[in-house]
C-alpha cells in the first residue's frame, strides 16, 4: 500500500486512517536507504522542497537480482542477500552496507525452506519486470522475503552496488558485460566460483583518516581527510569458496576498522 505525502499532516492522516498497518516515510529521491524512516507519533521530519511516500513496511530478509538483458534477451547474472543497518543490530535502520552472493542456504542468513525455489522465483521475477519496462543493460531489482512470499520493494535501472561481487565471483568484466548488453549480445554467465562479501564501514566517530594494514579494503579516504560520524568511511570487499571463513573475516576487518576509528 502506497500513498504520495504532501507534508506530515498528510502522512498522520492516512496513518490514522489505517491503524492496523506500519507505514514507512521516504522520499522519492533518493539512495543508500537514507532518509527512510518508521513513521511514529514522534516523527518530525522536514519535507522542504523533497517529494516523499507513504509506504507499508514489509519486514523480512532483504534480497537482490543482478539482470542483464538486451533489446532481445534477458538473463539474470545473480540473486545475492542485501544487507542494511538492521542486519547489524541498528533497529529501524534501512541505510545500505553491502551484499553477500551467491545467494545459498548459508549467504541468505536466515531460516528458509526451499532456497532453489527462491532463486527461480527470484530470477523468473527479475526477468520478467526488465522485459516489462524494457531496460537494457545491467539492471536490478530488490526484494524483501517473508513467511508470506517475496515482495518486489523497487527496480534499479543501472548499474548495482554488487558491481565488485559479481567480478570477483563470476569471474567477469560487468562492464563488458553492460556494453555488450547494450549492444544487443547477452554474454553466458560463469558458474559462481566463490562467496563475495561487501561491507561499507561507517565511521562510528568523527575521524582523521591514516592508512590501515589492510589488503581487503577499497574506497578509501585520502590519508588525513576528516571523516565525519555516520558517514562511509570505506569497504570491506573480500571472497572465499567458504561461507563461514568469509564472513569471519570480513567481520574481523571491520573491527579492526572501528578501533582505528575511535
Amino acid at each position: 500500500m502506497t500513498f504520495h505525502a504532501s507534508d506530515m499532516d498528510e502522512a498522520f492522516e492516512i496513518d490514522k486512517n489505517h491503524p492496523d498497518i506500519q507505514f514507512i516515510l521516504k522520499p522519492i529521491k533518493g539512495s543508500g536507504g537514507y532518509d527512510v524512516n518508521l513513521l511514529n507519533n514522534d516523527s518530525d521530519i522536514e519535507f522542504g522542497d523533497n517529494e516523499f511516500i507513504l509506504q507499508e513496511y514489509v519486514s523480512g530478509i532483504n534480497l537482490s537480482s543482478s539482470v542483464l538483458s538486451s533489446e532481445n534477451e534477458t538473463k539474470t547474472v545473480t540473486n545475492t542477500r542485501l544487507l542494511t543497518m538492521n542486519d547489524f543490530g541498528v533497529e529501524n535502520s534501512f541505510i545500505y552496507v553491502g551484499n553477500i552472493l551467491p545467494l545459498t542456504e548459508k549467504s541468505i542468513m536466515g531460516d528458509v525452506d526451499d532456497i532453489s525455489d527462491i532463486n527461480e522465483k527470484l530470477k523468473d521475477t527479475s526477468e520478467s519486470l526488465i522485459e516489462k519496462f524494457g531496460l537494457i543493460g545491467s539492471n536490478g531489482v530488490d526484494y524483501i522475503l517473508n513467511e508470506r512470499g517475496l515482495y518486489v520493494i523497487e527496480i534499479n535501472p543501472r548499474l548495482q552496488g554488487t558491481f565488485e561481487c559479481v567480478e570477483k565471483t563470476f569471474g567477469m568484466n560487468m562492464l563488458e558485460a553492460h556494453i555488450k548488453a547494450c549492444r544487443g549480445e547477452v554474454m553466458e554467465i560463469p558458474k559462481a566460483q566463490c562467496y563475495t562479501y561487501k561491507k561499507i564501514v561507517y565511521s562510528p566517530a568523527r575521524m582523521k583518516y591514516r592508512p590501515m594494514d589492510l589488503d581487503n579494503i577499497y574506497d578509501l579516504p585520502h590519508t588525513g581527510s576528516i571523516t565525519e560520524k555516520d558517514e562511509p568511511l570505506l569497504t570491506i570487499i573480500d571472497s572465499d569458496v567458504d561461507f563461514e571463513k568469509l564472513y569471519e573475516k570480513v567481520e574481523s576487518t571491520g573491527e579492526i576498522v572501528d578501533k582505528s576509528a575511535r
